[in-house]
Parts: structure tokens; C-alpha cells; sequence
């Protein structure tokens, strides 16, 4: 009994050796079988795990040239000349063994000791590459000797073409065509057959008609004696090149050997990855305590879209695990689901079933699945069930896994009944692990009587007379004939009469298993409301606790700014005061120059635009009003962005814009801007009214130059400003400021402020006769 065999564990293998590249690790798949372990299977599957790894985050390494050199390798070892292929394959191990060890990943898991394990020889494999780059060819970088040889032969071929191309010219009336050819290795002519005696020389052929004789003159048999002397020097020169390669290999063979097994063991664990990926595995736990655990497990030979997932649990409750429901239903399946699943984690694979499933090393898993009837050993089918039956009780332990099909079928009803339960009764005095599937409503009673024992059934839809393939544990299953029956038209007076001849027990067994499916239904379906209920509760309660870190994320960064901000303004102003101090003391001492009122008022308003400018990055800023009533022309408004107070000219258009004069200036404001002044506030505000930059007739009079020379950037950003503003109110298109060369600091302090400037239309650096780059010519925007 080949339990392998009946759960196609083979159809596994040859499914897993399609992802191999190699031949070699092709066999290894092929040659797979479960370990005899528990550590040894954990092993194998974090191996497994760590190549999935590597596969999905790097990609899988390449092994489409490995080719087996094991044998190649011992008989270099032994002293043998290897042939040009083999020593390409010998080259191309080590181009892959070096692409692994250059591009190991810095975490490879369970794989790293055979990462470490690697060795390369990079001179032995450009040595090859380049002295062999076909299976065919042999380059003249191979050794100089060989060079030289082949140098010497390519020019005794070219003083035979010149001797020969000078026969074609001059005795061409001889020649059957004006060619030159080759026999038994040696440029010839071909010399029509009565002029043999016009061309002196030797014959080496002639054509098949007589008609043509192939003649080497004499003038060149000394060459072509020449070239195959040289011929015969380059084979030999060439059987060393082989033999000094072969003797390099000979003596590396040990780790040759190494090197190559480990590479085709890298094939065969990432042909593993590939296949995992393919059906959508994971990695199991193993565990030893006999208990199998499997959430949605599928048959990895069934499709992934068509197959149903089943729960199946078997070890841990109960040891014996009786499936009851109609044929085609799935039983058969769920039997295969679950010893494959055991098989192939056994054996370093991942299983079909959802990540944190756990399954029990069983020692042996015995299978009695499918009809097995022989009539050379005159078995029937019940025979050939018994024989394997017998076979497996002889040899399982309280470490074993069996799975029954159709237990106790194919003989008398009652008869076969009884022999079901008392076979499970010795597997699990045994302490065996059972898994069965039977149509007996005996054996349902049993389970339902039996402690350790527990049904389970393949759901079947009587509606559409279709099997779902759902195992549900914990409820024996009916077997839906009198349905199935009726729904294919069948006399209701016939199945009366069936109902009739039934036990009564058997009735009131049927008639319970209704009420119980029935019930199943009804609670399946209240719980799946109340799970989806329970996660639109869940989900709601995440968003609002989202949303809840989302504000206190956002209130503390705003706390966190403001803080900043005030720490900025804090430092500013304590600089700003150092600043003003030495200033102070600096005028101190110079009071009795005659600028010193000028100075003085220079360092009052630079504090009082210092201050204002403090003020207004702490004060909150103003939110406009909303306008009372439409504008009119000739209402005065203030620009909320600017300050200003102006007058309206014209109406809003139709991109809202305004237009608004404001001194001498006229321009178009957005109506989203401006707020309205009432003629009484104005009239209240003028008298109190406060600007830096007035627009009377100093503002007109504005000079077109500024010199900011001794000043840092913190002192000059505001009068540029002020200086700017002047001459834009005063119409100026073109204006200078001067800051000096110096160390350019200054310089470019005033450009990334002129950068940020709306109203700047462009600037440039002064030329001969400007100022060159101590001064900057800058072209302020119109309008």
C-alpha cells in the first residue's frame, strides 16, 4: 500500500519541479520525500520561508546555465583531459556561485550557513571564459604559444592565396572554374583532365565525373606541407591548454562538487518559494502533540478559485473524526486535504491553508482510499479494503495519522457497521489519530454516543441538489436520497413506500438531523449578522479614534509651532536689543560729531520698524469683514493685504476685480480684499492716521538710489522695503541700491529679498561704470 501514492503526493512533486531551473534540482523535487524528523521538517520549512523571503523583497538568483560537473569534476580529479563544454560548465558554476555570494542578502534566514558555505574563484573562471568562448572554439588568448601558431599558419594561408590567385590570372584556360578549393586539407586547383600534364603538380582528387582533377601546384606544397605541421602543432597546443584547465578543476574538485550541490539545493529551495507563492501557501506550525489544527485549507491540486475552504480539526477535542453526506459531496476530498497537508509539511513544504495553522508530526500516515479491487489476487473491493485495513493495524502507533474511505462499504449494511466501529475502536486504543468517511447511520450514533469520537458532514444544498463541499464539524450529515430523489421527479407514492420500509429509528434519526441542520442554519445566519454588525461597530470605532489622534496630532503640532515661534521671537528680540545697545553706546561716544541728530533719528526708526514688525508676527491676525451692502463709486475702502485706505473708481467685473486708487496710484484689487470705510470713521481715522511710507510729496520726491554699505541684512531689510515701497508710490521703474563688495554676504541677503518681492519685475548686478557687483540694478513692475 503506497500511502503516497493514494493522496498524490507525486502530483505535488511534479507540480513543485516545474518552478526548479535546473535539472539537477528538478530531481531533488522529484526526489522529495516526507522526513523521518520533527526538527528536520522545521528545518526544511524555514528554509522554505527564508527563500520566499528573499524571492519576494530581491527577486529569485538566476540558475539557467547550472549543469551537473559532479561527474566532470572527479574524473579532472582522477587525472582525464575534460572536454570545452565541460569545462564552460565548470565556468559557468562559478559565475553563479560568485553572483550568490556578491548578492546575498544581508537577513537570508535558515539559508546563510550555506551562503557561507560558497567559495569562488573568480581567476580560474575569467581564465576559462576567455580561453573557451564557445563549446566549439578554443581563443588564441588561451595561451601565446597558440597565438603564435595560429599567426604562422594565417600566413603561410596567405602566401598560398597569392601563389594560387597568381595561377588563376595566368593559367585560367586549364582551370573547370576559377576557385580555389581545399583537399584532404590542402589548397588545390580544379584542373580540367586532359591539362593534368599543363599544371605540374600533385593530385589529391578527382570529381565524381572524371572531368575535373584536383592538382596542388608545386610552387605551393612546401606551405601547405607548412600549415599542417602547424595544424598538428595546435592540436597539441591545445590538448595542454585542456589538460593544464582539467588539472585546475582536478584539484578544486572537492569544493567544485560542494559548490555545485549547494547551488542546486538554492534551485530547489526557491523552486519551493515559487510553488508556495503559486497556490497561496503558508508556513505551518509543527507541533508533536498529535493535534492538527487547519483554518480554510484547500487541496493545493484543486484550483484556488475553484475549490472551497474547509475547517478541520482532529487530536486536540476528539481523536476520531467520522464525515457523513452524500457522494460527490467532498469527503473523499476533505480525507486528501488533510493527509496532504500532513505530508507536505513533513516535508519542508507550505501547506493551502491560512498563516498560524498548526499540524502534528505523525510518525506514519496511513491511507485506505479509493477502490482498489485486483482480480489477479481475487480481492473485491470490500477484500482489498480489509487487506489494507489489517496491514495498517499492525503497524500504527499513538503517532499516527489514518485515513479511512468509506469505511465498512461493500458488504452487508449491519455487518459492515459493526466492523467500522470495532476497527476504530482498536486504532483508538492504539492512540492513533482517525479520520473516516461512511454512509452508515449506525456509525453517526456511535459518534454521537462515543466520547473522543466526533461527525462531521459535507454540506449539501437540496434546493439546487448540489453539494457546497463545506465540512461542518460537530453534525452527522444525511444522505438526502428521498430529496434528491423527488427533485428528479420521482412518484411520490414510490418514496411513500420508501419512507414506509425505513426503521423507525432510522426515521427518527433523519427526522432529528433535519431539526439539527435546520438550526445549524438559523445560527450560522445570526452569527454571520451579528460578526458583520460587530465589525461596522469595530470600524466606526477606529475611524473615530483616528480621527480623535488626528486632531491631537494636529492641536499639539500647532502648539508645538507656536512655541517655536514665540522662542524665535524671543531670540530676535534679545539679539535685537544687544543690537540697539551697542548702538546706543556707539552714538554715546560719538554725540559730538555733527551727524549725530541724523544718527540718532536712523536708530529710532529702525527700533520703531523693528517693534512693528515683532508686533505684527505676534498679533492674530484680523479676519476681514464682511462687506454690508454693494459697493458704489466713489466709496472709500480699505485693502485688508495692504492696509490702505482707497477710493473705488469702478464696479466689480467679472472676475470680481476692483478698481481702486489709492493716493496717485491706481490699481485692481480683488473684491474678496477690500472692506468698507465709513465716511464718519474715515474722517475719525484721519487725524490718527500712521504710515511709514506716506504717499504726499516726499513719496513723489523719492530717490532712485540707496546706500545700505555698513549695515548687516537685518538692518537692511527694512529700509529696502520702506526704500522700495517709496519708489514704487513715486513711479520709479528703475532704482539702484548699493551694498558693496565686501564678502557678498549683504548681497546676497538683498537678492533672495528681492526674490521674494511680487512687485520686482527683475534685478542684475551693476556694470562698468554702474558700480560692477558692488551695486544692484533692480526694474520694479508698473501698475
Amino acid at each position: 500500500m503506497d500511502e503516497l501514492s493514494s493522496l498524490e503526493y507525486y502530483k505535488i512533486l511534479d507540480r513543485l519541479s516545474v518552478h526548479a531551473i535546473s535539472d539537477s534540482a528538478k530531481e531533488y523535487c522529484r526526489d522529495l520525500r516526507p522526513f523521518d524528523r520533527a526538527e528536520d521538517a522545521r528545518r526544511a520549512l524555514a528554509e522554505t520561508d527564508a527563500a520566499l523571503q528573499i524571492l519576494q523583497r530581491y527577486g529569485a538568483p538566476s540558475f539557467s546555465d547550472l549543469k551537473n560537473i559532479v561527474s566532470a569534476a572527479r574524473r579532472a580529479q582522477n587525472g582525464a583531459t575534460l572536454a570545452i563544454s565541460e569545462l564552460i560548465a565548470v565556468a559557468d558554476l562559478l559565475r553563479i556561485v560568485r553572483s550568490l555570494r556578491e548578492n546575498r542578502p544581508s537577513e537570508s534566514g535558515a539559508l546563510s550557513e550555506y551562503f557561507d558555505g560558497l567559495v569562488t574563484d573568480v581567476l580560474l573562471e575569467n581564465s576559462i571564459n576567455a580561453a573557451f568562448p564557445s563549446p566549439e572554439e578554443v581563443s588564441d588568448a588561451a595561451s601565446s604559444t597558440l597565438r603564435d601558431i595560429r599567426r604562422k599558419s594565417a600566413a603561410a594561408r596567405a602566401r598560398i592565396r597569392t601563389v594560387l590567385d597568381n595561377y588563376l590570372r595566368t593559367a585560367g584556360q586549364y582551370l573547370q572554374d576559377a576557385i580555389v578549393t581545399i583537399r584532404n586539407d590542402r589548397y588545390v586547383l580544379p584542373v580540367r583532365a586532359e591539362c593534368r600534364n599543363d599544371v605540374p603538380g600533385l593530385v589529391h582528387d578527382t570529381s565524381s565525373s572524371g572531368a575535373t582533377v584536383f592538382i596542388e601546384p608545386m610552387a605551393v606544397v612546401n606551405a601547405n606541407n607548412e600549415i599542417s605541421v602547424l595544424a598538428a602543432e595546435e592540436r597539441r597546443e591545445i590538448d595542454k591548454i585542456l589538460m593544464s584547465f582539467s588539472q585546475q578543476v582536478g584539484e578544486r574538485a572537492d569544493w567544485l562538487v560542494h559548490d555545485f550541490k549547494t547551488v542546486c539545493f538554492f534551485d530547489f529551495c526557491f523552486a519551493k518559494a515559487r510553488y508556495a507563492t503559486e497556490i497561496s501557501a503558508f508556513c505551518p506550525e509543527i507541533t508533536e502533540d498529535g493535534a492538527t489544527l487547519l483554518t480554510a485549507a484547500r487541496h493545493p491540486l484543486i484550483s484556488k478559485e475553484v475549490a472551497v475552504p474547509i475547517d478541520i480539526s482532529i487530536g486536540k477535542d476528539y481523536s476520531v473524526l467520522i464525515v457523513t453526506g452524500p457522494n460527490t459531496g467532498g469527503k473523499t476530498v476533505s480525507l486528501k486535504t488533510l493527509g496532504l497537508a500532513c505530508l507536505m509539511a513533513k516535508s519542508g513544504l507550505f501547506i493551502c491553508a491560512k498563516e498560524g495553522c498548526s499540524v502534528s508530526f505523525y510518525d506514519r500516515i496511513f491511507a485506505d482510499i479509493g477502490d482498489e479491487q485486483s482480480i489477479e489476487q481475487s480481492l473485491s473491493t470490500f477484500s482489498s479494503h480489509m487487506v489494507n485495513i489489517i496491514d495498517i493495524l499492525s503497524h500504527i502507533t499513538d503517532r499516527s495519522l489514518v485515513l479511512l474511505d468509506e469505511l465498512g462499504s461493500g458488504t452487508d449494511p449491519s455487518e459492515g457497521a459493526a466492523l467500522a466501529m470495532s476497527i476504530i475502536e482498536s486504532m483508538q486504543s492504539l492512540g492513533a489519530r482517525v479520520m473516516c468517511t461512511t454512509h452508515y447511520a449506525e456509525l453517526k450514533l456511535y459518534a454521537l454516543q462515543t466520547p473522543d469520537v466526533e461527525n462531521a458532514s459535507c454540506e449539501f444544498d437540496v434546493t439546487t441538489l448540489r453539494p457546497t463541499y463545506r465540512l461542518i464539524t460537530g453534525i452527522p450529515g444525511k444522505s438526502n436520497a428521498f430529496a434528491i430523489a423527488k427533485k428528479l421527479g420521482m412518484d411520490d407514492l414510490v418514496l411513500e413506500g420508501a419512507k414506509y420500509h425505513l426503521d423507525h429509528e432510522t426515521v427518527k434519526l433523519e427526522s432529528i438531523l433535519a431539526d439539527l441542520e435546520t438550526t445549524r442554519k438559523t445560527l450560522e445566519y445570526d452569527k454571520k449578522q451579528a460578526e458583520d454588525l460587530r465589525f461596522e461597530a469595530q470600524c466606526a470605532l477606529n475611524r473615530a479614534k483616528a480621527e480623535r489622534e488626528e486632531i491631537e496630532a494636529k492641536a499639539q503640532a500647532q502648539l508645538d509651532a507656536a512655541k517655536r515661534k514665540a522662542a524665535e521671537i524671543v531670540d530676535q528680540a534679545r539679539r535685537d536689543t544687544d543690537r540697539l545697545l551697542d548702538e546706543i553706546d556707539a552714538l554715546r561716544k560719538e554725540k559730538e560729531r555733527a551727524d549725530f541728530r541724523e544718527r540718532v533719528g536712523a536708530v529710532q526708526k529702525s527700533t520703531a520698524e523693528t517693534l512693528d514688525r515683532m508686533e505684527a508676527e505676534v498679533a492674530p491676525k484680523k479676519e476681514k469683514k464682511p462687506l454690508p451692502r454693494p459697493l458704489r463709486i466713489g466709496d472709500s475702502v480699505r485693502i485688508v493685504s495692504l492696509g490702505k485706505v482707497g477710493e473705488v473708481l469702478a464696479l466689480p467685473d467679472n472676475k470680481k476685480q476692483v478698481s481702486v486708487q489709492v493716493g496717485i496710484i491706481k490699481t485692481k484689487i480683488s473684491l474678496d480684499d477690500l472692506e468698507l470705510v465709513e465716511q464718519k470713521k474715515q474722517a475719525a481715522e484721519k487725524p490718527k492716521g500712521k504710515s511709514v511710507y506716506s504717499l504726499g510729496r516726499d513719496t513723489r520726491d523719492a530717490s532712485n538710489e540707496i546706500d545700505l554699505r555698513g549695515m548687516n541684512i537685518l538692518e537692511a531689510e527694512p529700509v529696502v522695503e520702506g526704500f522700495l515701497d517709496n519708489c514704487r508710490m513715486a513711479g520709479l521703474t528703475t532704482v539702484s541700491i548699493i551694498h558693496g563688495k565686501g564678502t557678498g554676504a549683504l548681497r546676497q541677503g538683498v537678492h533672495a529679498m528681492l526674490r521674494r518681492d511680487r512687485n520686482v519685475e527683475s534685478f542684475r548686478l551693476g556694470v562698468y561704470g554702474e558700480g560692477e557687483t558692488g551695486v544692484t540694478i533692480v526694474t520694479l513692475k508698473q501698475g
